[in-house]
């Protein structure tokens, strides 16, 4: 009997399958549009984050003086 079992399981076929094909299509179809996205969402951040940076970096360089208020005379 344990010398049919194991034969059992390398009796399924090998190689190209339509369903195979099917599935791996839809799993793409799923997973591309979402890693798109986050990769889009992250870019985003991170130029968002960039921009922060660079502004508060420019003015811990160049701080702004104080304005004093204009009296009308």
């Amino acid at each position: 009997m344990l010398p049919h079992l194991a034969t059992a399981g390398h009796a399924t076929t090998t190689g190209f399958s339509v369903t195979n094909l099917i599935i791996l299509v839809v799993v793409l179809a799923v997973t591309v549009p979402v890693v798109n996205r986050l990769r889009r969402a992250t870019s985003e951040r991170r130029r968002a984050r960039w921009a922060e940076e660079e502004r508060q970096a420019q003015q811990s360089q160049h701080p702004q003086q104080p304005q004093k208020p204009q009296h009308d005379a």
